[in-house]
């Protein structure tokens, strides 16, 4: 039984699950093993991998349903923590070993999640989060002038993002009313406001390719 699960959702664009998976598994950087699932939310192409799990949904229900199908099957196998990855992230050497290594610094830390390089972006690509109740405090810097120390947040986008499983079981799963976005911000949020940390580790990184997964979704118009 492996200690970490890392969740995948996805809709539609193989080629991006296919590259998440592979630099995944090369770079996770932990040195145990690790359990890998893909939740497909009803592609219209089954995706099939037999080097990982796949939890196939019946029809297209969201990123927010999708990931939450992740979790459970997590759960059910005991992991201490899970681990929530886009498919359209392409993760960097050591991205789940810095994470891991922050929530087992400290129990009373609930998430823990990645700096996100935009591309496109020239040198100011890193994406840094803070303390701001609204935006997060966002701004962008180079990645040699990324700070060492992990950084509190209020809320932090969970395209990877590691959560303690003790956390989820206090606070319970993804707020299925927000189908596609702001899901994340409002787990933070009540992970803040049960007593959790929340933090943004600058030494893992992953490429976000942005609105690849939710473009490629059905959205529902009354959300």
């Amino acid at each position: 039984m492996s200690r970490v699960a890392v969740v995948i959702p996805m809709f539609g664009k193989e080629e991006y699950t296919r590259k998440c998976l592979e630099l995944t598994k090369e770079h996770y950087g932990t040195g145990e093993p690790i359990e890998i699932v893909v939740v497909d939310d009803g592609s219209p192409i089954p995706f099939v991998d037999p080097t990982v799990n796949v939890v196939r949904l019946d029809e297209n229900t969201g990123f927010t349903n999708a990931a939450n199908e992740g979790i459970l099957w997590a759960q059910y196998r005991n992991c201490d923590y899970v681990l929530l990855l886009n498919n359209d992230t392409e993760p960097r050497a050591g991205f789940l070993k810095e994470l891991l290594d922050v929530l087992e610094s400290d129990s009373s830390i609930g998430i823990a999640a990645s700096v996100r390089i935009h591309l496109g972006r020239g040198e100011q690509n890193s994406e840094l989060m803070g303390s701001d109740l609204i935006r997060g405090f966002q701004y962008f810097t180079d990645e040699k002038s990324l700070p060492d120390l992990p950084i509190p947040a209020n809320w932090l986008p969970l395209c990877s993002a590691l959560l303690r499983m003790d956390m989820v079981r206090d606070i319970g799963l993804l707020d299925k009313k927000y189908r596609n976005h702001c899901s994340d911000s409002s787990y933070c949020l009540k992970s803040k406001i049960r007593g959790w940390g929340v933090l943004l580790v600058p030494k893992s990184k992953v490429i976000h390719h942005l609105s690849v997964s939710t473009t490629a979704a059905k959205i529902n118009p009354e959300l």
